[in-house]
């Protein structure tokens, strides 16, 4: 086998065919071949898609990849952590591979023909590892029930900056999403899924640094593993993510800085850190907010009723605060910056400035910074503040019209609109969802409302001319539309999956991960040709149904940037991969194989099977 392998190199190069030829080459995405391997690396919002591909000689008994990694300055690298390892028989036949450290990829190679890398974050430090990255992928080969020693002749290599998304004055960021998850379990321990003390009904604004819980840490000093308290500020940290930084540095800035001052949309508000920031640019006169009081948040104990308190009690003589809803909710989660009075930047996106909606809901957040975007939202708060505003609001040219940008492209629309408006841009949407020529990658807390745009989703999933990998919160039970989609052997349907109603005790040799408490799924974005020759993301914090669309005030954006779309269609493929084979447990079919390294049907048959779903998910992220 080593012997044939070196032949068919050897004849690659001499013809000049897959040695070191790189094709399309830019920030975002890379691109190498070698030897018959090839390797493609996405970027995007602190984290990376690696896909990789072996012509048709370099396919027999292919065990897997293995994928190694090191950080410019940050010592000598390793390979990444594969949770799945191989059998134990043949663990007993390939003494070569040590006991401790098997679930390496050096001697686990991942099964798959992509993986969304993500970058650690230090248990110590609390900060994740960014910065250049240098990713080496092998194909990793099995022959007579040995594995065979890594070939560094089948190495490809690819250098990629991995840090947060922050170009051409956009920024976008995720919320991790993953409180129930083996990496949340083993961090934070199996029983502990609550972000803010019980105590905070009665409680808005609670100390973060208080204990949240403890979990068994290596500690450093004893050399072994103890149980380790930590505070809610570090779980909130980890589960916030990218969006938890840019919310608050967005906040910050402004308390820094008195000549600026914000205008706020806040529909869900509990988040302690924020409420403390808002509340002290209230005391120094620097806020205008707009609070939802739609249904319970009108309560007296509601977090936003409890706000308003606070907010009085303040020395708030230029700051105001409107309690207000639209035909039903005051929806949008924006942030406005007025520099010297004028706008400046803006941060918008389907995140609720609450804890449910930055540590336990997958969510995003995007930051403009171009003043014109800034003034159009600036406009739309203004003729939405006060209650006759917001009666009015959707006859205003703000919601009749599309409003469009060049830099970056895109259209803004805002809710509440009339019916015919409504249906004009839904159409418009889902016609263009009908059209995809390529891909449809999604992320939606839900799809059971009357929506063209939904309907076209679902039409897209059971179609068999596009790739189709999407996530939506709920499972449904009856109607077809709403089932779960896996994959099944030789398909070419679409699949969806689901976040809520899994099972939090997985298989072997997962374990227990902590339940999912609310929404796991809180996104509402729809990208559109990834792959394809005109890309766009649908998203904001519209719910993308026909009725909140004309009742709740929202914000929807539809953007035609290539780098953007890359960014969110990796954010898909996260949640879709993470949720995806957690999903088999919940259906009743056998998940993972761990033999399927040594099974007589290679596990790598679907992946080069024309017209299945995996060779198509193959051939879409590995081309141009």
């Amino acid at each position: 086998m080593l012997k044939e392998r070196l032949q068919v190199m050897l004849a690659f190069v001499a013809t000049n065919i897959y040695f070191s030829y790189p094709t399309k080459t830019t920030a975002m995405e890379k691109f190498k071949q070698k030897n018959g391997v090839k390797f493609r690396a996405y970027k995007g919002d602190a984290m990376t898609l690696l896909a990789f591909d072996v012509s048709q000689s370099l396919r027999k008994n292919l065990a897997g990849f293995s994928i190694f990694y090191s950080v410019k300055g940050k010592g000598a690298g390793s390979y990444l952590y594969n949770r799945m390892i191989l059998p134990a028989e043949f663990l007993k036949n390939n003494p070569q591979i040590p006991k401790v450290g098997r679930n390496s990829t050096l001697y686990s190679p991942i099964q798959k023909m992509n993986w969304v890398h993500v970058p650690n974050t230090d248990v110590a430090t609390r900060k994740a590892v960014f910065g250049e990255y240098t990713y080496e992928i092998t194909p990793r080969y099995i022959e007579d029930g040995k594995l065979l020693d890594l070939d560094k002749e089948l190495t490809v290599s690819l250098i990629m900056e991995v840090e947060p998304y922050d170009y051409r004055n956009v920024k976008i960021a995720f919320t991790r999403g993953f409180v129930s998850s083996v990496a949340y379990a083993q961090r934070f321990g199996i029983s502990n899924n609550k972000v803010r003390p019980i105590k905070s009904k009665d409680s808005l604004l609670f100390d973060i640094k208080e204990k949240s819980g403890a979990a068994k840490r290596w500690n450093n000093s004893t050399r072994k593993y103890e149980m380790i308290d930590y505070s809610f500020e570090e779980q909130h940290e980890w589960l916030g993510w990218q969006a938890r930084k840019t919310v608050l540095a967005f906040l910050d800035e402004a308390i820094k800085n008195k000549q600026i001052s914000i205008k706020a949309f806040v529909y869900d508000l509990d988040e302690p850190e924020v409420c403390k920031r808002l509340l002290k640019l209230a005391d120094q006169n620097q806020l205008k907010i707009i609070v939802d009081n739609a249904g319970s948040h009108a309560d007296e104990d509601a977090h936003e009723t409890l706000f308003a308190n606070e907010f009085a009690k303040t020395k708030a003589g230029g700051s105001q605060l409107f309690r207000g809803k639209f035909g039903a909710l005051a929806h949008s989660k924006v942030f406005i910056q007025m520099k010297a009075g004028k706008p400046y930047k803006v941060l918008t996106g389907s995140t609720n400035f609450s804890t449910n909606g930055i540590y336990i809901n997958a969510n995003h957040v995007l930051q403009f910074d171009y003043p014109q975007v800034a003034a159009l939202y600036s406009d739309v708060f203004d003729a939405s503040f006060g209650a006759q505003e917001m009666k009015d609001f959707k006859k205003t040219s703000f919601a009749l019209n599309d409003h469009d940008f060049a830099k970056p492209k895109m259209t803004i629309s805002f809710a509440p609109h009339d019916r015919t408006t409504a249906s004009r841009i839904f159409d418009r949407i889902s016609g263009r969802i009908n059209a995809a020529s390529s891909d449809l990658l999604f992320a939606i807390m839900s799809d059971r409302s009357k929506s063209g745009i939904l309907d076209a989703v679902h039409n897209a999933v059971k179609d068999t001319k596009i790739f189709t990998y999407g996530i939506t919160d709920s499972i449904g039970k009856s109607d077809a539309d709403y089932k779960v989609y896996l994959y099944r052997p030789d398909a070419t349907r679409g699949i969806r999956v689901a976040a809520k109603g899994i099972q939090n005790v997985l298989p072997p040799p997962f374990g227990r991960v902590p339940a999912v408490s609310g929404y796991a799924i809180h996104h509402k974005f729809v990208v559109v040709d990834f792959k394809g020759t005109d890309p766009v993301v649908y998203c904001g914090s519209s719910n993308l149904a026909y009725g909140p669309e004309q009742k709740n005030g929202d914000n929807l954006l539809e953007i035609f940037d290539e780098d953007v779309v890359t960014v969110f269609a990796l954010e898909a493929l996260r949640l879709v991969d993470h949720f995806h084979w957690r999903n088999y447990e919940t259906m009743k079919t056998t998940p993972m194989n761990l033999d399927d390294m040594t099974r007589p049907a290679p596990w790598f048959t679907k992946w080069f099977a024309t017209g299945n779903l995996y060779c198509r998910q193959r051939e879409l992220y590995i081309r141009k």
